[in-house]
This record gives structure tokens, sequence and C-alpha cells, in this order.
């Protein structure tokens, strides 16, 4: 029986999905003036900290015997120029996991990573004191790729 060597693109999406969190150049997730940005509705408030709150995609799972939730996958918060600023960021909120989490981050600008089917893509959001940035699902797993085909 010959050995077959799996496609790049395969062996990719299994160290997307089991490892911690990916590994890629700054350049491939710094922050484009070409890209469109998510920023908060409304003014600025006061403060020190603004919220984050992203709603990546999900995995469905046997939770106890008969029962099955969405769990929410974790993204990386990335700075503006690329360098890793949280890695697998927890993003399993209430009922039971199936809701985002709400995170605190300095105000700023960032690049947030997350694997959306088998694709690792990337949104770009600004955090403004006091204020939260929401990253709907939709626009997340229609965001561009980390990784060009």
């Amino acid at each position: 029986m010959a050995a077959t060597i799996p496609s790049p693109l395969l062996v990719l999406a299994a160290a997307l999905l089991s490892s911690c969190h990916t590994h890629v150049p700054p350049a491939a997730v710094a922050w484009s003036e070409r890209q469109p940005t998510l920023a908060p509705q409304g003014a600025n408030r006061d403060g020190d900290m603004g919220y984050l709150r992203v709603e990546t995609d999900t995995d469905l799972q046997l939770v106890g015997r008969l029962t099955y939730y969405n769990l929410r996958r974790p993204y990386d918060v990335y700075a503006a120029d690329g360098s890793l600023v949280r890695a697998d960021v927890d993003n399993q909120g209430g009922r039971s996991g199936e809701e985002p989490q709400l995170i605190s981050l300095v105000p700023g600008r960032y690049v947030i990573a997350s694997v959306c089917g088998t694709t690792y893509r990337k949104v770009q959001v600004e955090v403004r004191p006091g204020a939260k940035t929401e990253v709907p699902e939709n626009v997340l797993c229609e965001a561009p790729r980390v990784f060009p085909e």
C-alpha cells in the first residue's frame, strides 16, 4: 500500500483546529488602511478600557449524555503592527458557551483572527474608551483570509 501525503491545506486546517493559537507572520495580520474597520457606535465615553464582543463560528459538541451545544470558537487578538496581544481568547460565555464573551482591551486598533469553517480569517476593529465594539459572525466569516489561497 502506497503512503499518501496530505495536502498542505489539510495540514494547515488540522493545525488550526487542533493547536492553541496560530503562529503567523506579523505582516499577515498587520493593520491595512485598505480594509474595512469595525468601530463602536456612538460617541467615545470616559474610561481606561474599551470592550470587544466577537461572534466567532461554533462547533457542535456533546455536553453530558444527550445535550448538544454550539460552543463558540476562540480567537486571537493582534496589535496594529501584527504582534500577538492575546492568543486563544476563551469565547464561551452565557448559555453554556453558545454566547460570546465580552472582554476588555486597552483602546486602540486591533486585528481579530479566528477560524471560520476551516479558514483562518481576520477583521480589523477599533476599541474606544468605555465603548463596546461588536463583530457579527457573518462579518467574520466573510472577512479576508489571513493566508491567501
